[in-house]
């Protein structure tokens, strides 16, 4: 992770995560994203036909599974509120017949991208729950990250090859980032002019509904059958 990034994550935590609701948030995110990769290594799994591939992945998973799982648990310990797990909709990262080490190369760089990111959080964090969680994590992804990349060479990927896809699976991440952002601002700006929508209308809303509790009467037609059309 680069200086410049560090900074970011350092500033993360020590102003917007004053919040505790901002970094429940986040950490809910993060949740989301370890059980987002759970689901794309059961793909893979299910498109592998070597058995020693099959078991790697699967207790890959499992471990996915109990970040999302240690990530979840932080929010329910630190919450006020009952914890509802954040989903992101998810599609098959490559089309149907794609050789299973392609996928594998995708989650190798989701793993390099989350043992820097969250190694960060975890030096930049006070003791804490989250804090211990995260030592643990770190700990699985830095081992992911050899697992994954010595999978794919006994898959018979080449280096070369290997290298390729990683650059392709990083433009495609920089993109899906991309559009996450974007989607959040779109997000921000239809709230912020709703807000001010409704402080702009509401006095002229409140007066007339006013106005109306104190008619003393009700003007309705009797002499409408109901149903009449």
């Amino acid at each position: 992770m680069s200086l410049m990034e560090r900074i970011k994550v350092r500033a993360l935590v020590s102003v917007f995560w004053r919040s505790k609701q901002t970094m429940l948030s986040a950490v809910n995110g993060f949740q989301a994203t370890e059980a987002d990769g759970v689901w794309h290594l059961l793909r893979g799994i299910e498109g592998a036909e070597d058995p020693k591939v099959r078991a790697t992945l699967f207790e890959h998973m499992i471990e996915e599974e109990s970040h999302a799982e240690a990530f979840g648990q932080v929010c329910r310990e630190e919450s006020a509120q009952a914890f509802v797990p954040t989903f992101y909709e998810r599609e098959d990262i490559f089309p149907t017949g794609t050789p299973i080490w392609k996928l594998i190369a995708y989650v190798h760089v989701g793993e390099v991208d989350a043992t820097a990111r969250f190694g960060v959080l975890r030096d930049a964090l006070p003791p804490g729950r989250l804090k211990d969680a995260l030592k643990t994590i770190v700990a699985d992804e830095e081992g992911h990250i050899d697992l994954t990349h010595d999978l794919l060479l006994e898959l018979g990927a080449s280096e070369t090859e290997i290298r390729k896809t990683y650059r392709q699976v990083r433009l495609r991440r920089a993109w899906e980032g991309w559009l996450r952002s974007g989607k959040r601002m779109v997000n921000w700006v239809a709230v912020t002019l709703l807000s001010g929508v409704y402080f702009v209308m509401a006095p002229f809303f409140f007066r007339t509904a006013r106005a109306k509790l104190r008619q003393n009467t009700v003007v309705y037609d009797n002499n409408r059958l109901k149903g009449a059309r």
